[in-house]
């Protein structure tokens, strides 16, 4: 093993969103950045996330208005599967070409491993070589939670990371799991001509999101043929037969899709011992950081699904793009790193930012909550386009109409989220937002309606509202702050 060279400004270990980020960010500037990838280059997102999922619900919903029928729909379905894979590969090979491209920056593969806070053990085909970086940033994400199930064989098992590599559509698709990615790929493959069902423990689809929007997407789910069980479990397989723990019995399975959730992807991170050793802490959800990413360790960073927050690809982007304002300028203060939107690409799309109602009612008084409510089957731009189910849901703090929390329910769910997402971050108050113009007719004036709801309730009882707000206050130990995240 040589001694500690070549030398970097910094080694990024994990070249998916979060670890790209950096790498360009700071070899655009002039740093010398060492990128070090073991598996494919764009991470999850690229390779078996956001860009075959999004692909394959997108050719999935254009074969489903074909009117193809019989052999012809099954070949189409199975070319879908492979145009799928091929956007992807062109995509990685684009990515990696402009990693190859770019100055001041070394793409290098293999596996690392910390040594210490300043040194890399990098395993290749070359063998081991040791890496030496001022800083070190840990972005390998996450990777799918796998459970055994008694009498399911191995071969049968599908997770987000091989779904892809399937030619065909199961004839009879089980998926565990009814978070994004379960009722994600089960709306593709019901499209696709699979029979799906989904199973879930949780009394609801999607359990982070508010159960009104849940269940629009049980509805079009269960539109599509696929069978949703809730408050269930798979206890075991007999053959090819699914028994779950309400004593039902699913015949003929012949995939099982596990989409129940990921871990942080922190085994065999370090040389010797663990990453305790090192000063860095772990908790159920991933790496503990600092406000300015940093780890126990000083000089250690860690950004992404690796980590307790970043848990989306655009979560991994910003916090990547915090790190590299706070490397290069760290004497400046980081803002408030706040909520992250999220988005399923479910047909009607399902996006939010912030708290459920019921988890905000953990965290503040109900009295200090206020929520506005638009049906899109109210405005004149779904006479117009035939949109039927979908809503805003917008909740506020009393009487300043800070927004807290909001959730879209429609076709472009993913595009409306933008404003709020920005209103939200921002501590923007509906007052503010009432007075935002929309051009028309067009979905996003459901968010305009909903905070003029809000304004003119507010005005209309002003008197009552102001001892609303300030009763909570006034009552010794009914206040629970609201804890910023």
């Amino acid at each position: 093993m040589s001694s500690p060279q070549p030398h970097f400004d910094a080694a990024i270990v994990g070249a998916g969103a979060g670890g790209l980020t950096v790498a360009l960010g700071l070899s655009r500037i002039g740093r010398k950045v060492a990128l070090i990838e073991a598996d494919a280059i764009g991470g999850d997102c690229t390779n078996v996330g956001c860009i075959p999922s999004k692909t394959l619900l997108h050719l999935s919903q254009q074969l489903a208005q074909r009117g193809l029928e019989g052999a012809a729909f099954r070949a189409a379905a199975m070319l879908a599967l492979s145009e799928v894979r091929h956007i992807r590969d062109e995509l990685r090979l684009h990515e990696t070409e402009m990693l190859e491209a770019q100055a001041n920056l070394t793409l290098i593969r293999g596996r690392a491993r910390l040594v210490d806070r300043r040194t890399l053990d990098v395993e290749g085909v070359q063998g081991s070589e040791l890496l030496h970086a001022r800083r070190i940033v840990l972005a390998t994400g996450a990777k799918p939670r796998l459970v055994p199930i008694p009498g399911l064989e191995p071969e049968r098992i599908l997770s987000h990371v091989t779904l892809f590599d399937i030619d065909a559509p199961p004839e009879h698709l089980l998926v565990m799991g009814g978070g994004p990615i379960g009722v994600e790929m089960a709306t593709a493959f019901a499209r696709l001509g699979s029979r799906v069902s989904v199973v879930d423990v949780a009394e609801q689809l999607l359990p982070g999101s508010e159960p009104e929007a849940a269940a629009v997407v049980q509805r079009s789910l269960e539109a599509l043929g696929a069978r949703v069980m809730l408050g269930v479990t798979v206890v075991r397989f007999e053959g090819d037969t699914a028994v779950l723990s309400s004593g039902e019995q699913l015949g003929g399975v012949t995939r099982v899709l596990q989409a129940l959730g990921r871990t942080p992807a922190v085994d065999d991170l370090c040389v010797r011992g663990s990453l305790a050793d090192l000063g860095i802490k772990l908790r159920p959800g991933g790496i503990v950081t600092g406000a300015n990413h940093q780890t126990g360790a000083r000089g250690v960073y860690a950004i992404g699904e690796v980590t307790e927050r970043a848990k989306f690809t655009h979560a991994a982007n910003a916090q990547g793009r915090r790190l590299v304002r706070h490397l290069m300028l760290p004497l400046l203060p980081l803002t408030r790193e706040g909520d992250y939107p999220s988005a399923t690409f479910t047909t009607p799309e399902v996006a939010q930012i912030g708290p459920t109602l019921a988890e905000l009612k953990q965290r503040l008084h109900p009295e200090l909550i206020v929520s506005q409510r638009v049906a899109l089957g109210d405005l004149d731009r779904a006479l117009t386009s035939g949109v039927q189910e979908g809503f805003v849901l917008l909740h506020a703090r009393r009487l300043s109409g800070r927004l807290l929390s909001a959730t879209v329910v429609a076709p472009q769910a993913s595009e409306m989220v933008q404003l709020l997402t920005w209103a939200q971050r921002r501590r923007i108050s509906l007052w503010q937002l009432s007075r935002h113009i929309v051009a028309y007719p067009a979905l996003s004036e459901a968010i305009k309606r909903a905070a003029d709801g809000f304004v003119f309730a507010t005005l209309a009882g002003l008197p009552g509202e102001l001892i609303a707000a300030l009763r909570p206050r006034l009552s010794p130990g009914k206040l629970s702050r609201f804890r910023r995240r």
